[in-house]
């Protein structure tokens, strides 16, 4: 027979017990920066434990305006809109190059994405970062009974808390990785706008170019044009032969097509500029400079030290590297705290129960798939090693492309510069000699579409040779600093 001192001695530990837990309970949920809602208020709003038929039939209200917020709602489709951008371009001269490549890059979709990505990529940490905090858990469960022809209303509230305590760094290594990925974003935004930037400088250059070679074929039109009518003339006077004239219309059928096939080129060139540049009123296209480059062993270690590719490759590493010792600690044990309390709404203190403990999980077989995960990984580590040296590779030949193509179309340049000129001499001196009459008509016109050959021969390579200036520029230096572009993210 158990006494009435202890019997009365078990009530007074079971109550305290439940105080106890309830306040441990709150305490945690403010450790963890969560605030426990007031769940529970109403269920100790009863100063009795014995509830009359008064209250019986009050009882349903006593708990209506908690639930009244699971009751079904349709969740409403949210739309997630996202602006087009429509940026504002200066004139496009060399004084404002920096100007119109910056906003290229602030308003192109890839770099707006990119910017989003790294947003996203910092909200991952925090959710990683949350299993480090307290969790707490609440349930409500209400109904009416039915027994010996009386209706019964019950309701139950429970609620958990667990927190992790320890598990061999698991957590840590995982909050490691998305750190490390929410770096490896921000140098994909980098790599973004860099790529966004020297596209820029690509289609802006390639339209100067086609509107220059435009203007040659128009110019050699425009000469040529009078000196085919005067061989048709002589033709019908009688004093050309037909080889002669059929000459003169192959060459000047050339212009023509050429002419036909740059017109082409222009539109395809004005479309793709304004990718980039929408907008833009191309009117006001100037061309740009030959920047200023390094060669040799200079140009190779400046690459290597900023290329955003490799730091991005090195930051993938890291990631997976962590996660990899993420899988290895979860083959030991880890540790955590969990505790209970559940109160029915009547005989609260009486009939309410309480836990509080230690939890220790250890997984002792799981067939094999946690140490198959770990070795695919280390493979995984290791092929994205082997990436970054090709990635080394792929540089080191496209600086050494670059620069040879730099050196190329430099020489190109100053041949076909001297071209130009010789063939301006000889254009000039056939039209002179023309009015002696020791030159052809024939011999002008060939001299015309001589020269025009040439002209489109300079302004290639001199547009060659600025492209090649801004690749070397863009793997030694990069493009988008100098700009002023400041991601906003």
């Amino acid at each position: 027979m158990i006494e009435k001192s202890e019997v009365w001695y078990l009530k007074v530990f079971q109550n305290k017990s439940i105080l106890i837990l309830t306040s441990l309970l709150l305490v945690g949920c403010q450790t963890s920066d969560q605030k426990l809602p007031n769940m529970l208020s109403s269920l100790f709003e009863s100063g009795s434990s014995q509830i009359s038929e008064v209250n019986r039939k009050k009882e349903p209200k006593l708990f209506g305006g908690f639930f009244d917020q699971f009751k079904h709602q349709s969740i409403k489709d949210e739309e997630i809109k996202v602006s087009r951008s429509n940026p504002t371009f200066k004139a496009f001269n060399q004084s404002n190059i920096f100007y119109n490549i910056e906003t290229a890059i602030q308003n192109h979709p890839s770099v707006q994405g990119a910017n989003f990505n790294v947003k996203s990529a910092k909200q991952n940490i925090k959710t990683v970062e949350s299993g480090k905090n307290t969790q707490v858990n609440f349930q409500a469960l209400s109904g009416v009974s039915r027994e010996n022809q009386k209706n019964t209303f019950g309701a139950l509230g429970s609620m958990n808390i667990s927190r992790l305590l320890f598990d061999y760094g698991a957590l840590d290594n995982t909050v490691v990785s998305q750190e490390k990925r929410y770096q490896l974003s921000k140098v994909q935004a980098e790599i973004a706008a860099e790529t966004v930037a020297l596209r820029g400088y690509e289609v802006w250059l390639n339209l100067h170019r086609q509107k220059k070679v435009m203007d040659v074929y128009s110019d050699g039109l425009a000469l040529a044009e009078p000196i085919l009518g005067q061989i048709k003339n002589i033709s019908l006077s009688g004093l050309a032969d037909k080889a002669m004239i059929l000459k003169a219309q192959q060459d000047f059928s050339k212009l023509e097509l050429a002419n036909s096939r740059s017109s082409a080129e222009l539109a395809a060139a004005e479309a793709l500029f304004g990718d980039i540049f929408p907008k833009g009123n191309i009117k006001t296209l100037e061309g740009l400079n030959v920047r200023r480059i390094m060669q040799g062993a200079a140009a190779k270690k400046a690459m290597f030290k900023q290329a955003a590719v490799l730091r991005a490759q090195d930051l993938l590493v890291s990631a997976f590297e962590a996660e990899f010792k993420t899988l290895k600690a979860q083959k030991k044990a880890n540790v955590s705290m969990s505790a209970g309390l559940t109160a029915p709404a009547e005989n609260t203190i009486k009939d309410g129960s309480a836990n509080v403990g230690i939890l220790v999980n250890y997984v002792f077989n799981d067939g094999g798939r946690l140490d198959s995960q770990i070795l695919g990984l280390k493979e995984k580590i290791k092929e994205l090693k082997f990436q970054r040296q090709n990635i080394e590779k792929e540089l080191e030949s496209q600086l050494k492309v670059a620069i040879e193509t730099y050196i190329g179309t430099q020489k190109t340049f100053n041949t076909a510069l001297e071209l130009v000129n010789l063939s301006k001499e000889v254009r000039d001196t056939s039209k002179d000699q023309l009015v002696s009459g020791r030159s052809k008509v024939q011999e002008v016109l060939n001299a015309e579409v001589t020269l025009a050959e040439n002209k489109i021969q300079l302004v290639n390579a001199e547009v060659e040779l600025k492209l090649a200036s801004y690749r070397i520029r863009a793997l030694t230096h990069g493009l988008t600093k100098e700009t002023g572009w400041k991601p906003f993210y």
